[in-house]
């Protein structure tokens, strides 16, 4: 009972200096903490217009579009020639920013389908994100790259 008695105490004393307190401040003076620790996803959610199109699009979570996104890349990236896949990532670099998003351990599921469910998509998602990706990286490529990349994502 007593117990009880100085739990009731100590919460009507803090209500009363409760009210003294502005939450409104220390919402502020967090907020900038807050952003500045922001995971990878989130900044790339923020500063990608592939991710907000697919979202937009698709109907997908941010977190699913980041993902189906480094699952259709790093197919590509395993059908390209490495010297290919290097030039592609200096005229279009944020495709490096994209795979390094990926949900952690996705992209050693093996294939793209098992990765789209590991993100609770099923394997006609596949479909759908793979012309947005590539239309996103041919924006961004050279003429030489943009023929390459359609090679590909045909495979």
């Amino acid at each position: 009972m007593r117990s009880i008695t100085l739990a009731t105490l100590l919460l009507f004393g803090s209500l009363q200096t409760a009210s003294a307190f502005d939450f409104g401040s220390l919402m502020q003076s967090v907020a900038p903490v807050a952003t500045a620790v922001a995971p990878v996803a989130d900044n790339v959610l923020v500063s990608n217009p592939l991710i907000k199109n697919i979202t937009t699009t698709l109907g997908v979570t941010p977190t699913q579009a980041i993902g189906g996104t480094a699952a259709v890349l790093n197919d590509a990236k395993g059908k390209m020639k490495p010297a290919d896949f290097a030039t592609l990532t200096k005229q279009v670099p944020q495709v490096k920013t994209l795979l390094a998003a990926a949900p952690k351990g996705m992209l050693a599921l093996g294939n793209t389908e098992s990765q789209f469910s590991m993100l609770g998509m099923d394997a006609s998602m596949i479909t759908k994100f793979t012309p947005l990706v590539l239309d996103y990286l041919q924006s961004g490529a050279a003429p030489g790259m943009d023929k390459i990349l359609s090679t590909v994502f045909a495979q």
